[in-house]
Parts: C-alpha cells; sequence; structure tokens
C-alpha cells in the first residue's frame, strides 16, 4: 500500500465526511477497477508471513480490518487497496472483506 493511500484509509476510519478530500487524492488506473483485493498467502515469502501471524498473534485482525473502513466506501472513494491473505490455520472471518458491518 502507498503512503498516500494509507493516509486516505486512516482520513475514512476518522471520518466518513473525509470521503471528498479522499476522491480528490485518487488516481483513476484504467484497467483496474477500485475496491479491495486479497493477496495471495502462498506468495508471500517465509518473512512475510511469519510478520503477518506474529501481528495477527497480536491484534487478530488484519491492519485494514482494524481501521473499521468498509469495503463498499473504500470502493465510493476510488481506491485500489490490497488486503492481507490470511494463514490457512486463521479463520476467514478475520477478513475486512467478509466482515461487512449489520444493516443499521
Amino acid at each position: 500500500m502507498t503512503y498516500e493511500d494509507a493516509w486516505c484509509l486512516i482520513a475514512l476510519a476518522d471520518d466518513v465526511a473525509n470521503l471528498p478530500y479522499v476522491r480528490r487524492r485518487t488516481r483513476p488506473v484504467p484497467g483496474v477497477p477500485p475496491g479491495v483485493m486479497v493477496d495471495v498467502w502462498v506468495q508471500l515469502d517465509a518473512a512475510e508471513q511469519r510478520r503477518r501471524q506474529a501481528f495477527l498473534a497480536r491484534h487478530n485482525r488484519t491492519p485494514l480490518h482494524l481501521l473499521g473502513v468498509p469495503e463498499e466506501l473504500i470502493e465510493l472513494a476510488g481506491l485500489r487497496i490490497t488486503e492481507w491473505a490470511l494463514p490457512p490455520n486463521v479463520p476467514s472471518m478475520s477478513l475486512v472483506v467478509q466482515q461487512r458491518p449489520e444493516p443499521r
């Protein structure tokens, strides 16, 4: 994730009213739709797998899930964010893309 994308996510997590700011900061990429994509666990090197497992052991969630920005808002903002794939022994419910908030 780029530094700019990280700041945009933090702005959205802080206040949804920051959406116009975030939309102005994003740049469309032809052929790449906005939204959340999940990387592939087996394609990560061993050091990255260990780093993610340590983070998940401490926080029980991915960094994106900790921010709590809904997938729909990320897409609406025009961001292209890669979510962590989880190790085989971690329940898939930890992924932000599968943790949509309950309707209010």
